[in-house]
């Protein structure tokens, strides 16, 4: 062992980790270190678009194609790379995540969190919080804006607060944007950088972690985390000791990739792969969930200004946004250019026939591959079912909540496979409607939305005539699945529930049978968020950090 040690060791400096260096250095007395495998590119013009792991799931056969899945690279990790769109998840996520064993989070507790990381910068001047994170929400104030929220109240659907912990309407999103820079706001630059000269925090960049050193020390007692190995930048293996704990905050794929290197996950795999078994789970690296989403392409009338000669990047349109940014902090380049949404209900499935179809099509069509356990399947189900025939709930603007679930998991033990930006040694398959319910569901949210845009008015005036495509659903299933693809919200491969309900980690998220290693990213998270999880992360690792503290300190 090294004779360098930390009370405390993160492993990944993204989203979640540097929230926790932030809040954990607080304290003078205690040692904290965090390794990250990517670049500090906090200070470039260019840390938009920093270096990512650019990993692939296996071909997925219900789609007949491989999907892409980028994770951030560098300090800020996914937050250094998103879209900027920051939306929270709705109150029934969060009390169905209580519901499986999860005591404490209640949805107040979370928003309480939640409400630590940001401040909103709302129009006229007008702010809300004091969290690092800074946060811009636009007016409504272009056409298209205007229009979006307008046509979509015509047909029923009132405007919502993304922040709320209710949907079921329009919004207008607020972006992880400094309105006085103009530039993203992201972990790095709200929770590092103005903690960085603490003396009591070690940040170590280009340094992959290869494993957790574990000790057990009896039979039937819990693991004990000692130490950390890992690959530094000239390429030699070092070890770090440990005096209280390790946390794990590499993300969806690279946590559960860990704990396995580690000597965590399913027996049968690890034996397989000549690694001792220090904790027999088979739930490491299962219940992998993700949006998955299509779209529907409606034609604009001649004379209408939109920015699609920018989405072309035609060189005179791409220079004028230039332009705008540089002089006035303004124009394409300013904003995502995706702030206007929807989440809205399936109403269909409100009335007593479509409750009913729903009971027949769950009871019918059984998953592919088998749930991570029973009792899991069906509160799961169960919840899915409720959001669906709730009025009040949202479904999404595209499949919110998945039944179909996927895994991550090693298939090498060689600890260098952790340095690469690829799957070698890995294993990623998000089973995309691997559950038929999946493909039915979002076969009538394109049949909806189709529907409901065309009603839209005023939307509808600037909008060329449109005949329907999907009014039979057997055309509409064909079209997801010929369209379909993920989205980058990855979540569930170190679940936080009861272990005999398929858990990785308990409500605290520690580790199940290792009394001092805990897991705190989007892969705790075990019924996927109902919008876009950046929210949802930086809340989660706040709450990490109280728990950490009321632990160790």
């Amino acid at each position: 062992m090294s004779s360098n040690t930390y009370d405390i060791a993160i492993i990944g400096g993204g989203t979640s980790g540097l929230v926790l260096a932030n809040r954990l250095s607080e304290d003078p007395n205690l040692q904290a270190i965090v390794l990250e495998s990517g670049e500090d590119r906090s200070s470039e013009p260019n840390t938009l678009t920093p270096a990512d792991w650019t990993f692939h799931t296996i071909p997925q056969n219900n789609l007949g194609r491989q999907i892409t899945v980028p994770q951030g690279k560098a300090l800020g990790g996914s937050s250094a790379i998103n879209s900027f769109l920051f939306t929270s998840t709705s109150k029934a996520n969060l009390e169905a995540w209580k519901s499986l064993g999860n005591e404490g989070w209640e949805y107040h507790v979370f928003e309480e969190a939640l409400k630590k990381s940001f401040t909103l910068h709302k129009p006229l001047s007008v702010t809300e919080g004091k969290g690092p994170l800074q946060l811009t929400l636009a007016a409504p104030e272009g056409l298209w804006e205007k229009a979006w929220l307008d046509g979509l109240e015509s047909v029923g659907f009132a405007r919502s607060d993304p922040l709320s912990g209710h949907f079921g309407g329009p919004i207008i999103a607020p972006e992880s944007i400094d309105p006085k820079t103009k530039q993203r706001s992201y972990a790095s630059n709200a929770y590092l950088d103005p903690i960085r000269s603490r003396p009591n925090l070690t940040i170590r960049t280009e340094t992959t972690v290869t494993k957790v050193l574990l000790e057990k020390p009896s039979q039937g007692a819990d693991a004990i985390a000692k130490g950390v190995q890992f690959v530094s930048k000239d390429g030699t293996s070092q070890t770090i000791g440990v005096r209280k704990e390790v946390i794990l905050s590499a993300g969806v794929i690279n946590s559960p990739r860990l704990l396995e290197l580690s000597g965590i996950g399913d027996s049968d795999l690890l034996q397989r792969l000549r690694i001792i078994v220090i904790i027999d789970n088979p739930h490491v690296g299962e219940n992998l969930q993700n949006h998955l989403f299509t779209g529907l392409v409606f034609e604009v009338r001649d004379g209408v200004d939109t920015i699609d000669a920018f989405f072309r990047q035609e060189p005179d349109a791409v220079a004028a946004a230039m332009q705008d940014y540089g002089t006035k902090g303004a124009g394409p380049l300013s904003t995502s250019n995706i702030v206007t949404m929807a989440q809205l209900p399936l109403p269909e499935f409100h009335s007593q026939n479509g409750r009913k179809e729903i009971d027949q099509l769950l009871s019918a069509q059984k998953p592919a591959s088998p749930p991570t356990t029973s009792a899991f399947a069906v509160a799961h189900e169960a919840f899915v079912r409720t959001t669906l025939t709730t009025p009040s709930e949202a479904v999404g603007n595209y499949l919110s909540h998945p039944l179909s679930r996927g895994s991550v998991h090693i298939t090498s033990a060689a600890p260098e496979n952790t340095n690469t930006n690829t799957n070698e040694g890995l294993s990623i398959d998000a089973r995309y409607l691997s559950h038929p319910f999946d493909l039915e569901v979002l076969a009538r949210q394109v049949r909806f939305m189709e529907d409901t845009i065309t009603r839209a008015e005023p939307l509808t005036r600037y909008l060329k005539p449109y005949t329907k495509r999907f009014t039979d659903l057997e055309v509409a299933k064909d079209y997801v699945r010929r369209t379909a693809d993920g989205a980058y919200h990855y979540t569930g491969t170190c679940s936080m529930m009861p272990r005999a309900m398929g858990g990785v980690v308990d409500n605290k998220l520690r580790v199940h049978g290792c009394a001092n290693l805990r897991v705190c990213d989007a892969s705790i998270i075990p019924i996927e968020p109902t919008a876009n999880p950046q929210a949802v992360i930086y809340a989660i690792a706040e709450l990490g950090a109280g728990f950490i503290k009321e632990g160790t300190l």
